[in-house]
């Protein structure tokens, strides 16, 4: 593997407000792509893949990252390759780059409702301008989900490392190895007992396989603009996925921040630490943030976690 040149660059606008310094907090707290990108200073280096014909072998280039000179806010991309990228290549590794950081995401609607809301007070202080950062692609968010259940994040996580490391394309720059995580295509045509072999038991590569191949056989532009209840119940329909996953795909992957599930007990945690107890019911928080009740899950987790912890209390 030789060193990549530079073949594009370009400023890729946001929708304010907007922080690309909250993005890489957010971005190194996010232990499910831990590994997966180099961090240096302000500038962040990651492997994606090339949306490819039908066929054609995965082809990866590193996109760097960085806080665009701005105003208007956004980020500025620089793209290296093994070769010159053609026009709709260039656009699609805009779009992904986009997807990733959620520029496009409009925050306004989801700040005026928190905005109205007493308890998101201390969570606004500290992530007022965090646009979510999502898993890089559809393929990597499915996996990952997928590996989840009936599993630790810890075990998912690195099942899913594994297989990148050994599936994914990699190309070089300034010396470092960067991998993108493999097409869905490419998971597909492993055998069973490979397949096994990364999901740790038969059961659980059975149901990867039957995500991997439902959610390629959906089209991902649709996934990710279509009517929001009928992309749910598409993924509904995917064997394997269930209200979980398909939520985690719909926020954490597509960016569509229009529900989730709030009766599961995790979500109930979630409302106690940033109401108290009793936290208000799935269906007050709903009517509270409508369609952007995603987001205030989102909002609501990282938050809390970059909240100041309290000072210790001493023996007077």
């Amino acid at each position: 593997m030789t060193d990549l040149p530079a073949v594009h660059r370009t400023v890729l606008p946001a929708l304010p407000p907007f922080s690309f310094d909250l993005s890489l907090r957010a971005l190194d707290d996010f232990r499910p792509c831990a590994g997966d990108h180099r961090r240096t200073g302000d500038t962040v280096r990651k492997a994606l893949l090339l949306p490819r014909p039908a066929g054609q072998p995965d082809r990866a280039v590193v996109v760097e990252v960085a806080a665009a000179a701005g105003p208007p806010p956004g980020v500025a991309l620089t793209v290296f390759a093994d070769a010159p990228l053609a026009p709709a290549e260039r656009s699609a590794v805009e779009r992904l780059v986009a997807h990733w950081f959620s520029l496009a995401d409009d925050p306004t609607p989801l700040l005026s409702a928190a905005g109205a809301d007493p308890a998101m007070e201390p969570l606004l202080r500290v992530a007022r301008g965090l646009h979510q950062v999502r898993f890089a692609s559809i393929a990597e968010g499915a996996v990952y989900f997928t590996l989840t259940q009936r599993s630790t994040q810890w075990f998912a996580a690195a099942r899913k490392r594994r297989l990148m490391s050994d599936l994914g394309a990699t190309v070089r720059l300034d010396g470092t190895a960067y991998t993108a995580f493999p097409s869905l295509a490419t998971i597909a045509r492993l055998t069973d007992q490979e397949l096994t072999g990364y999901a740790g038991h038969r059961q659980r590569a059975e149901r990867l396989r039957g995500v991997v191949e439902g959610i390629a056989a959906l089209d991902e532009e649709w996934l990710r603009t279509g009517p929001y209840d009928e992309v749910r119940a598409a993924l509904l329909g995917v064997p394997g996925v269930g209200p979980f996953t398909a939520h985690s795909l719909l926020l954490r992957v597509l960016g569509r921040p229009d529900d989730a599930p709030l009766e599961m007990a995790r979500f109930e945690l979630l409302a106690r630490a940033v109401y108290g107890d009793p936290p208000p019911s799935a269906a007050e928080v709903r009517a509270c943030y409508g369609r952007q009740t995603g987001g205030w899950a989102y909002l609501a987790r990282v938050g809390l976690s970059w909240l100041p912890a309290p000072a210790p209390v001493t023996a007077g």
